[in-house]
Protein backbone atom coordinates (compact mmCIF):
# COMPACT_ATOMS: atom_id res chain seq x y z
CA UNK A 1 0.00 0.00 0.00
CA UNK A 2 1.12 3.38 -1.03
CA UNK A 3 2.13 5.73 2.35
CA UNK A 4 -0.14 8.49 1.23
CA UNK A 5 -2.95 6.16 1.67
CA UNK A 6 -2.03 4.35 4.87
CA UNK A 7 -2.15 8.01 5.91
CA UNK A 8 -5.36 8.52 4.44
CA UNK A 9 -6.20 5.24 6.73
CA UNK A 10 -4.79 6.23 9.57
CA UNK A 11 -6.23 9.38 9.42
CA UNK A 12 -9.84 7.77 9.16
CA UNK A 13 -8.91 4.97 12.25
CA UNK A 14 -7.85 8.18 14.44
CA UNK A 15 -11.21 9.88 13.46
CA UNK A 16 -13.24 6.63 14.32
CA UNK A 17 -11.27 5.93 17.40
CA UNK A 18 -11.43 9.81 18.79
CA UNK A 19 -15.41 9.59 18.23
CA UNK A 20 -16.00 6.00 20.61
CA UNK A 21 -13.51 6.98 22.79
CA UNK A 22 -14.83 10.38 23.86
CA UNK A 23 -18.12 9.85 23.88
CA UNK A 24 -17.99 8.11 27.45
CA UNK A 25 -16.75 11.12 29.07
CA UNK A 26 -18.63 14.13 26.98
CA UNK A 27 -22.21 11.74 28.49
CA UNK A 28 -20.55 11.97 32.37
CA UNK A 29 -20.49 15.37 31.71
CA UNK A 30 -23.51 16.29 30.54
CA UNK A 31 -25.12 13.78 32.62
CA UNK A 32 -26.60 15.86 35.70
CA UNK A 33 -28.29 18.27 32.84
CA UNK A 34 -29.80 14.79 31.00
CA UNK A 35 -31.38 13.80 34.33
CA UNK A 36 -32.69 17.04 34.63
CA UNK A 37 -34.47 16.93 31.39
CA UNK A 38 -35.51 13.37 31.09
CA UNK A 39 -35.39 12.56 34.76
CA UNK A 40 -34.98 8.71 35.88
CA UNK A 41 -31.88 8.93 38.07
CA UNK A 42 -32.66 5.30 39.03
CA UNK A 43 -31.19 3.65 35.79
CA UNK A 44 -28.95 6.33 34.86
CA UNK A 45 -26.21 4.11 35.39
CA UNK A 46 -27.44 1.88 32.57
CA UNK A 47 -26.53 5.16 30.23
CA UNK A 48 -23.01 3.95 30.42
CA UNK A 49 -23.41 0.43 31.23
CA UNK A 50 -24.90 -0.81 27.90
CA UNK A 51 -22.70 1.27 25.51
CA UNK A 52 -19.76 -0.90 27.85
CA UNK A 53 -21.83 -4.08 27.25
CA UNK A 54 -22.88 -3.88 23.56
CA UNK A 55 -19.76 -3.07 22.54
CA UNK A 56 -17.73 -5.89 24.22
CA UNK A 57 -20.43 -8.70 23.00
CA UNK A 58 -20.28 -7.42 19.27
CA UNK A 59 -16.48 -7.25 18.80
CA UNK A 60 -16.02 -10.75 17.87
CA UNK A 61 -19.13 -10.85 15.41
CA UNK A 62 -17.77 -7.55 13.97
CA UNK A 63 -14.00 -9.15 13.94
CA UNK A 64 -15.42 -12.32 12.09
CA UNK A 65 -17.51 -10.64 9.15
CA UNK A 66 -14.17 -8.50 8.60
CA UNK A 67 -12.50 -11.63 7.54
CA UNK A 68 -15.45 -12.87 5.63
CA UNK A 69 -16.88 -9.32 3.72
CA UNK A 70 -13.64 -7.25 4.12
CA UNK A 71 -12.54 -4.48 6.63
CA UNK A 72 -13.56 -1.47 4.97
CA UNK A 73 -17.29 -2.36 4.71
CA UNK A 74 -17.65 -3.88 8.05
CA UNK A 75 -15.82 -0.32 9.49
CA UNK A 76 -18.24 1.72 7.57
CA UNK A 77 -21.03 -0.28 8.71
CA UNK A 78 -19.65 0.03 12.74
CA UNK A 79 -19.60 4.00 12.21
CA UNK A 80 -23.06 4.17 10.28
CA UNK A 81 -24.77 2.21 13.28
CA UNK A 82 -23.20 4.65 16.01
CA UNK A 83 -24.25 8.01 13.55
CA UNK A 84 -27.42 6.25 13.90
CA UNK A 85 -27.39 5.55 17.49
CA UNK A 86 -26.29 9.03 18.07
CA UNK A 87 -29.28 10.70 16.41
CA UNK A 88 -30.92 8.64 18.10
CA UNK A 89 -29.78 9.20 21.63
CA UNK A 90 -30.09 13.48 20.74
CA UNK A 91 -33.99 12.66 19.81
CA UNK A 92 -34.60 10.76 23.05
CA UNK A 93 -37.47 12.15 25.36
CA UNK A 94 -36.96 9.45 28.29
CA UNK A 95 -34.13 7.85 29.79
CA UNK A 96 -35.41 4.44 28.96
CA UNK A 97 -35.29 5.65 25.37
CA UNK A 98 -31.79 6.83 25.94
CA UNK A 99 -30.76 3.80 27.19
CA UNK A 100 -31.56 1.88 24.08
CA UNK A 101 -30.39 4.34 21.70
CA UNK A 102 -26.74 3.97 23.79
CA UNK A 103 -26.83 0.19 23.14
CA UNK A 104 -26.96 1.07 19.13
CA UNK A 105 -23.97 3.62 20.04
CA UNK A 106 -21.94 0.58 21.74
CA UNK A 107 -22.65 -2.02 18.50
CA UNK A 108 -21.63 0.58 16.12
CA UNK A 109 -18.17 1.37 18.71
CA UNK A 110 -17.41 -2.31 18.87
CA UNK A 111 -16.90 -2.70 15.10
CA UNK A 112 -14.97 0.81 14.84
CA UNK A 113 -13.09 -0.77 18.27
CA UNK A 114 -11.94 -4.26 16.29
CA UNK A 115 -11.77 -3.23 12.98
CA UNK A 116 -8.88 0.03 13.90
CA UNK A 117 -6.40 -2.19 15.23
CA UNK A 118 -6.99 -5.27 12.83
CA UNK A 119 -6.51 -2.59 9.74
CA UNK A 120 -3.37 -1.31 10.90
CA UNK A 121 -2.13 -5.80 11.50
CA UNK A 122 -3.10 -5.48 8.09
CA UNK A 123 -1.78 -2.43 6.61
CA UNK A 124 1.70 -2.21 8.45
CA UNK A 125 4.31 -4.11 8.83
CA UNK A 126 5.66 -5.53 12.65
CA UNK A 127 8.22 -2.85 13.33
CA UNK A 128 5.70 -0.44 12.72
CA UNK A 129 2.33 -1.75 14.24
CA UNK A 130 3.64 -0.82 17.16
CA UNK A 131 3.98 3.34 17.06
CA UNK A 132 0.32 2.83 14.79
CA UNK A 133 -1.38 1.64 18.18
CA UNK A 134 0.72 4.57 20.10
CA UNK A 135 -1.24 6.88 17.93
CA UNK A 136 -4.53 5.26 18.77
CA UNK A 137 -3.78 5.00 22.18
CA UNK A 138 -2.87 9.12 21.93
CA UNK A 139 -5.98 9.69 20.94
CA UNK A 140 -7.99 7.89 23.51
CA UNK A 141 -6.01 9.94 25.85
CA UNK A 142 -6.80 12.93 24.31
CA UNK A 143 -10.01 12.04 24.39
CA UNK A 144 -10.18 11.39 28.10
CA UNK A 145 -8.35 15.32 28.92
CA UNK A 146 -11.02 16.74 25.87
CA UNK A 147 -14.29 14.92 27.22
CA UNK A 148 -15.01 16.88 29.87
CA UNK A 149 -14.55 20.12 28.38
CA UNK A 150 -16.49 19.13 24.94
CA UNK A 151 -19.18 18.40 27.39
CA UNK A 152 -19.40 21.34 29.30
CA UNK A 153 -19.18 23.82 26.39
CA UNK A 154 -22.31 22.04 24.77
CA UNK A 155 -24.02 21.42 27.76
CA UNK A 156 -23.59 25.51 28.93
CA UNK A 157 -23.65 26.95 25.79
CA UNK A 158 -26.35 24.90 23.39
CA UNK A 159 -27.90 21.97 24.42
CA UNK A 160 -26.96 18.16 25.82
CA UNK A 161 -28.42 17.11 22.76
CA UNK A 162 -26.03 18.40 20.58
CA UNK A 163 -23.42 16.29 22.15
CA UNK A 164 -24.41 13.39 20.08
CA UNK A 165 -25.42 15.74 16.95
CA UNK A 166 -21.71 16.69 16.52
CA UNK A 167 -20.97 13.14 15.96
CA UNK A 168 -22.34 13.45 12.30
CA UNK A 169 -19.84 15.02 10.19
CA UNK A 170 -16.53 13.54 11.85
CA UNK A 171 -18.38 9.70 11.34
CA UNK A 172 -18.89 10.94 7.98
CA UNK A 173 -15.61 12.37 7.45
CA UNK A 174 -14.11 9.34 8.44
CA UNK A 175 -15.86 6.42 6.45
CA UNK A 176 -15.40 8.53 2.87
CA UNK A 177 -11.22 8.70 4.18
CA UNK A 178 -11.38 4.96 4.73
CA UNK A 179 -13.41 4.44 1.72
CA UNK A 180 -10.98 6.29 -0.83
CA UNK A 181 -7.53 5.06 1.24
CA UNK A 182 -8.17 1.67 1.97
CA UNK A 183 -8.52 -1.52 -0.83
CA UNK A 184 -9.65 -4.17 0.80
CA UNK A 185 -8.51 -8.07 -0.27
CA UNK A 186 -11.22 -10.50 0.80
CA UNK A 187 -10.30 -14.11 0.28
CA UNK A 188 -13.21 -15.71 1.34
CA UNK A 189 -15.82 -14.89 -1.25
CA UNK A 190 -18.27 -17.96 -0.95
CA UNK A 191 -17.76 -18.04 2.90
CA UNK A 192 -21.12 -18.01 5.18
CA UNK A 193 -21.27 -16.72 8.73
CA UNK A 194 -21.99 -18.95 11.20
CA UNK A 195 -25.39 -17.37 12.64
CA UNK A 196 -25.89 -20.17 15.26
CA UNK A 197 -22.52 -19.75 16.63
CA UNK A 198 -23.17 -15.73 16.05
CA UNK A 199 -26.37 -15.76 18.37
CA UNK A 200 -25.49 -18.22 20.89
CA UNK A 201 -22.22 -16.24 21.42
CA UNK A 202 -24.20 -13.11 21.81
CA UNK A 203 -26.74 -14.18 24.22
CA UNK A 204 -24.10 -15.93 26.13
CA UNK A 205 -22.12 -13.56 26.79
CA UNK A 206 -24.48 -10.77 27.23
CA UNK A 207 -25.82 -12.99 29.90
CA UNK A 208 -22.20 -13.44 31.50
CA UNK A 209 -21.65 -9.54 31.08
CA UNK A 210 -25.24 -8.78 32.69
CA UNK A 211 -24.83 -10.98 35.36
CA UNK A 212 -21.48 -9.40 36.24
CA UNK A 213 -23.09 -5.49 36.22
CA UNK A 214 -25.90 -6.56 38.31
CA UNK A 215 -23.89 -8.39 40.67
CA UNK A 216 -21.64 -5.50 41.00
CA UNK A 217 -24.76 -3.01 41.21
CA UNK A 218 -26.08 -4.84 44.09
CA UNK A 219 -23.00 -7.02 46.01
CA UNK A 220 -24.98 -9.96 45.81
CA UNK A 221 -23.79 -12.64 43.47
CA UNK A 222 -25.82 -15.16 44.76
CA UNK A 223 -29.39 -13.14 44.41
CA UNK A 224 -32.25 -14.17 41.61
CA UNK A 225 -31.15 -11.88 38.79
CA UNK A 226 -27.09 -12.89 38.79
CA UNK A 227 -28.15 -16.42 39.36
CA UNK A 228 -30.51 -16.91 36.72
CA UNK A 229 -28.02 -14.93 34.54
CA UNK A 230 -25.34 -17.07 35.19
CA UNK A 231 -27.81 -20.19 34.59
CA UNK A 232 -28.32 -18.48 31.23
CA UNK A 233 -24.88 -18.27 30.01
CA UNK A 234 -24.03 -21.43 30.96
CA UNK A 235 -27.07 -22.80 28.48
CA UNK A 236 -26.06 -20.44 25.99
CA UNK A 237 -22.49 -21.75 26.49
CA UNK A 238 -23.05 -25.50 25.77
CA UNK A 239 -25.33 -24.33 22.60
CA UNK A 240 -22.55 -22.04 21.57
CA UNK A 241 -19.79 -25.21 21.87
CA UNK A 242 -22.76 -27.56 20.29
CA UNK A 243 -22.85 -25.29 16.75
CA UNK A 244 -18.97 -24.14 16.86
CA UNK A 245 -18.51 -28.09 16.28
CA UNK A 246 -20.86 -28.61 13.38
CA UNK A 247 -20.17 -25.36 11.75
CA UNK A 248 -17.91 -25.71 8.09
CA UNK A 249 -15.95 -22.08 9.20
CA UNK A 250 -16.63 -21.76 12.93
CA UNK A 251 -17.37 -17.98 14.45
CA UNK A 252 -14.10 -18.51 16.98
CA UNK A 253 -11.07 -19.32 15.90
CA UNK A 254 -10.14 -21.88 18.20
CA UNK A 255 -7.30 -23.37 16.31
CA UNK A 256 -5.32 -20.13 16.48
CA UNK A 257 -6.60 -19.10 20.48
CA UNK A 258 -5.43 -22.66 21.55
CA UNK A 259 -1.57 -21.73 20.72
CA UNK A 260 -0.17 -20.53 24.15
CA UNK A 261 1.23 -17.40 22.56
CA UNK A 262 -2.22 -16.63 22.45
CA UNK A 263 -3.86 -17.58 25.30
CA UNK A 264 -1.53 -16.43 27.28
CA UNK A 265 -1.21 -12.99 26.08
CA UNK A 266 -5.29 -12.87 25.90
CA UNK A 267 -5.30 -13.87 29.39
CA UNK A 268 -2.56 -10.85 30.18
CA UNK A 269 -4.77 -8.08 28.52
CA UNK A 270 -7.83 -9.55 30.36
CA UNK A 271 -5.51 -8.82 33.91
CA UNK A 272 -4.28 -5.37 32.56
CA UNK A 273 -7.58 -4.10 31.70
CA UNK A 274 -9.15 -4.98 34.92
CA UNK A 275 -5.78 -3.30 36.61
CA UNK A 276 -6.79 -0.14 34.29
CA UNK A 277 -10.23 0.05 35.02
CA UNK A 278 -9.17 0.44 38.77
CA UNK A 279 -6.77 2.81 38.18
CA UNK A 280 -9.26 5.32 36.27
CA UNK A 281 -12.18 4.81 38.70
CA UNK A 282 -10.44 5.14 42.22
CA UNK A 283 -7.32 7.08 41.83
CA UNK A 284 -9.37 10.49 41.13
CA UNK A 285 -11.70 9.34 44.18
CA UNK A 286 -8.41 8.69 46.25
CA UNK A 287 -7.41 12.96 45.21
CA UNK A 288 -11.18 13.82 45.62
CA UNK A 289 -12.29 11.88 48.43
CA UNK A 290 -9.25 12.23 50.66
CA UNK A 291 -7.04 15.28 49.35
CA UNK A 292 -10.10 17.71 48.73
CA UNK A 293 -9.55 18.23 45.05
CA UNK A 294 -12.23 19.15 42.83
CA UNK A 295 -13.30 16.80 40.07
CA UNK A 296 -11.91 18.26 37.60
CA UNK A 297 -7.78 18.64 38.82
CA UNK A 298 -8.47 14.53 39.89
CA UNK A 299 -9.29 13.20 36.58
CA UNK A 300 -5.92 15.33 35.41
CA UNK A 301 -4.39 12.23 37.47
CA UNK A 302 -4.84 10.23 34.71
CA UNK A 303 -3.04 12.58 32.34
CA UNK A 304 0.63 10.80 32.69
CA UNK A 305 -1.02 7.83 32.13
CA UNK A 306 -1.99 8.42 28.80
CA UNK A 307 1.45 10.47 27.64
CA UNK A 308 3.28 7.64 29.14
CA UNK A 309 0.98 4.87 27.43
CA UNK A 310 1.55 6.51 24.17
CA UNK A 311 5.43 6.40 24.67
CA UNK A 312 5.13 2.95 25.80
CA UNK A 313 3.36 1.65 22.69
CA UNK A 314 6.38 3.23 20.59
CA UNK A 315 9.06 2.00 22.87
CA UNK A 316 7.13 -1.68 22.38
CA UNK A 317 8.12 -2.59 18.91
CA UNK A 318 12.08 -1.75 19.47
CA UNK A 319 11.68 -4.28 22.52
CA UNK A 320 10.20 -6.46 19.96
CA UNK A 321 12.26 -6.04 17.04
CA UNK A 322 15.64 -6.76 19.82
CA UNK A 323 14.30 -8.53 22.46
CA UNK A 324 11.55 -10.46 21.64
CA UNK A 325 7.86 -10.34 22.55
CA UNK A 326 8.30 -12.55 26.11
CA UNK A 327 11.19 -9.75 27.23
CA UNK A 328 8.90 -6.77 26.19
CA UNK A 329 5.50 -7.73 27.85
CA UNK A 330 7.79 -9.09 30.64
CA UNK A 331 8.87 -5.31 31.32
CA UNK A 332 5.76 -3.95 30.50
CA UNK A 333 4.11 -5.85 33.34
CA UNK A 334 6.99 -5.47 36.17
CA UNK A 335 5.96 -1.41 35.17
CA UNK A 336 2.49 -2.08 35.74
CA UNK A 337 3.37 -4.18 38.84
CA UNK A 338 5.40 -1.58 40.29
CA UNK A 339 2.76 1.11 39.91
CA UNK A 340 0.28 -1.26 41.46
CA UNK A 341 2.22 -2.27 44.71
CA UNK A 342 3.53 1.36 45.27
CA UNK A 343 -0.30 2.63 45.17
CA UNK A 344 -1.07 -0.10 47.46
CA UNK A 345 0.68 1.33 50.27
CA UNK A 346 -0.51 5.00 48.93
CA UNK A 347 -1.46 7.52 52.18
CA UNK A 348 -3.40 10.12 52.47
CA UNK A 349 -0.15 12.53 52.98
CA UNK A 350 1.56 10.97 50.26
CA UNK A 351 2.39 14.33 47.82
CA UNK A 352 0.57 14.62 44.25
CA UNK A 353 3.71 13.83 42.64
CA UNK A 354 4.33 10.73 43.50
CA UNK A 355 0.86 10.38 41.93
CA UNK A 356 1.39 11.44 38.93
CA UNK A 357 4.87 9.76 38.58
CA UNK A 358 3.16 6.25 39.56
CA UNK A 359 0.54 6.42 37.09
CA UNK A 360 3.56 7.25 34.13
CA UNK A 361 4.89 4.44 35.35
CA UNK A 362 1.62 2.40 34.96
CA UNK A 363 0.75 4.04 31.81
CA UNK A 364 4.42 3.11 30.25
CA UNK A 365 3.72 -0.49 31.43
CA UNK A 366 0.36 -0.64 29.93
CA UNK A 367 1.87 1.29 26.54
CA UNK A 368 4.19 -2.06 26.50
CA UNK A 369 1.92 -4.47 27.57
CA UNK A 370 -1.15 -4.32 25.50
CA UNK A 371 0.13 -2.94 22.14
CA UNK A 372 2.68 -5.99 22.68
CA UNK A 373 -0.27 -8.33 23.48
CA UNK A 374 -2.28 -7.25 20.19
CA UNK A 375 0.65 -7.74 17.75
CA UNK A 376 1.13 -11.13 18.90
CA UNK A 377 -2.54 -12.16 18.93
CA UNK A 378 -2.33 -10.63 15.36
CA UNK A 379 0.94 -12.40 14.22
CA UNK A 380 -0.62 -15.63 15.18
CA UNK A 381 -2.99 -16.07 13.06
CA UNK A 382 -3.07 -15.97 9.13
CA UNK A 383 -4.43 -12.86 7.64
CA UNK A 384 -7.89 -14.82 6.82
CA UNK A 385 -8.06 -15.56 10.77
CA UNK A 386 -6.69 -11.96 11.67
CA UNK A 387 -9.66 -10.26 12.38
CA UNK A 388 -11.57 -12.69 14.71
CA UNK A 389 -8.15 -13.12 16.16
CA UNK A 390 -7.83 -9.61 16.85
CA UNK A 391 -11.37 -9.10 18.14
CA UNK A 392 -10.65 -12.12 20.91
CA UNK A 393 -7.73 -9.74 22.39
CA UNK A 394 -10.31 -6.64 22.33
CA UNK A 395 -13.31 -8.71 23.47
CA UNK A 396 -10.67 -10.28 26.66
CA UNK A 397 -9.71 -6.35 27.66
CA UNK A 398 -13.57 -5.92 27.58
CA UNK A 399 -14.29 -8.27 29.76
CA UNK A 400 -11.52 -7.54 32.14
CA UNK A 401 -12.77 -4.21 32.73
CA UNK A 402 -16.76 -5.38 33.06
CA UNK A 403 -15.43 -7.94 35.65
CA UNK A 404 -12.76 -5.64 36.85
CA UNK A 405 -15.24 -2.84 37.64
CA UNK A 406 -18.33 -5.35 39.00
CA UNK A 407 -15.67 -6.55 41.22
CA UNK A 408 -13.73 -3.06 42.97
CA UNK A 409 -17.37 -1.80 43.47
CA UNK A 410 -18.31 -4.95 45.29
CA UNK A 411 -14.78 -4.21 47.72
CA UNK A 412 -15.59 -0.55 48.11
CA UNK A 413 -18.95 -0.66 48.74
CA UNK A 414 -18.42 -2.94 51.95
CA UNK A 415 -16.23 -0.58 53.42
CA UNK A 416 -18.68 1.95 52.65
CA UNK A 417 -21.73 0.19 53.31
CA UNK A 418 -23.43 2.01 56.27
CA UNK A 419 -23.31 5.24 54.13
CA UNK A 420 -26.48 5.77 51.64
CA UNK A 421 -24.08 8.27 49.30
CA UNK A 422 -21.42 9.81 49.26
CA UNK A 423 -21.46 14.33 49.27
CA UNK A 424 -21.43 15.42 45.79
CA UNK A 425 -19.37 18.46 46.91
CA UNK A 426 -16.82 16.25 48.23
CA UNK A 427 -14.12 18.48 47.59
CA UNK A 428 -15.54 21.55 49.34
CA UNK A 429 -17.05 19.78 52.56
CA UNK A 430 -13.38 18.29 52.94
CA UNK A 431 -11.92 21.59 52.85
CA UNK A 432 -14.69 23.38 55.37
CA UNK A 433 -14.93 22.92 59.22
CA UNK A 434 -17.42 20.17 58.70
CA UNK A 435 -13.85 17.83 57.87
CA UNK A 436 -13.26 17.91 61.75
CA UNK A 437 -16.48 16.59 62.92
CA UNK A 438 -16.81 12.90 63.85
CA UNK A 439 -19.24 11.56 61.00
CA UNK A 440 -16.94 13.03 58.47
CA UNK A 441 -13.51 11.70 59.80
CA UNK A 442 -15.51 8.08 59.96
CA UNK A 443 -17.04 8.79 55.65
CA UNK A 444 -12.85 9.66 55.42
CA UNK A 445 -11.75 6.24 56.99
CA UNK A 446 -14.25 4.25 55.13
CA UNK A 447 -13.34 6.17 51.57
CA UNK A 448 -9.30 5.45 52.87
CA UNK A 449 -10.12 1.55 53.53
CA UNK A 450 -12.31 1.32 50.52
CA UNK A 451 -9.69 2.29 48.09
CA UNK A 452 -7.29 0.48 49.87
CA UNK A 453 -8.44 -2.72 49.47
CA UNK A 454 -9.23 -2.23 46.03
CA UNK A 455 -5.87 -1.30 45.41
CA UNK A 456 -4.13 -4.91 46.89
CA UNK A 457 -6.54 -6.29 44.82
CA UNK A 458 -5.15 -4.77 41.58
CA UNK A 459 -1.43 -5.37 42.73
CA UNK A 460 -2.58 -9.00 43.16
CA UNK A 461 -3.76 -9.34 39.57
CA UNK A 462 -0.93 -7.28 38.01
CA UNK A 463 1.17 -9.96 39.88
CA UNK A 464 -0.66 -12.21 38.15
CA UNK A 465 -0.30 -11.17 34.86
CA UNK A 466 3.82 -11.22 35.73
CA UNK A 467 3.39 -14.91 36.31
CA UNK A 468 1.60 -15.31 32.95
CA UNK A 469 4.27 -13.49 31.33
CA UNK A 470 6.90 -15.80 32.69
CA UNK A 471 4.96 -18.85 30.98
CA UNK A 472 4.93 -17.28 27.34
CA UNK A 473 7.23 -19.30 25.26
CA UNK A 474 10.46 -17.90 25.47
CA UNK A 475 12.15 -19.21 21.95
CA UNK A 476 12.88 -16.84 19.34
CA UNK A 477 10.88 -17.10 16.08
CA UNK A 478 9.45 -15.24 13.38
CA UNK A 479 5.98 -13.70 15.12
CA UNK A 480 4.54 -12.91 11.58
CA UNK A 481 3.42 -15.42 9.50
CA UNK A 482 1.30 -14.15 6.38
CA UNK A 483 2.50 -10.00 5.18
Amino acid sequence: MKETNRSIVMCSLMIGTFLTAIEGTVVGTAMPKIIGDLRGIGIMDWVFSIFMLTSAVTVPLFGKLADLLGRKVIFNVGVLVFLLGSVCCGLSESMGELIVFRGVQGIGAGAVMTLSTTIIGDIYPQRQRAGMFGLIGLIWGIAGLFGPLVGGFFVDVLSWHWIFFINIPFGLISTMLLSVGLRDDVRKKNAVLDLSGALTFTFSMMALLLAIQWAGESGRWLSALPLASFAAFMLFLIGFAVAERRAADPLIPFAVLKQPVVWLTNAIALLAAAVLIGNDIYLPMWLQGLLGDSATASGFVLTPMSLAWMFGSFVSGRLLARRGAKVGILIGTVLILSGSVRLALLQPNDSRPLLYVMTAILGFGFGITMTLTTICVQSAAPLSMRGAATASNQFFRSIGQTLGAAVFGMIFNIQVAGYDSLPGELAALIQSSAASTGAFRALRQALQAGIHHVFMLIALLALLSLLLALLLPGRKRRLERVE
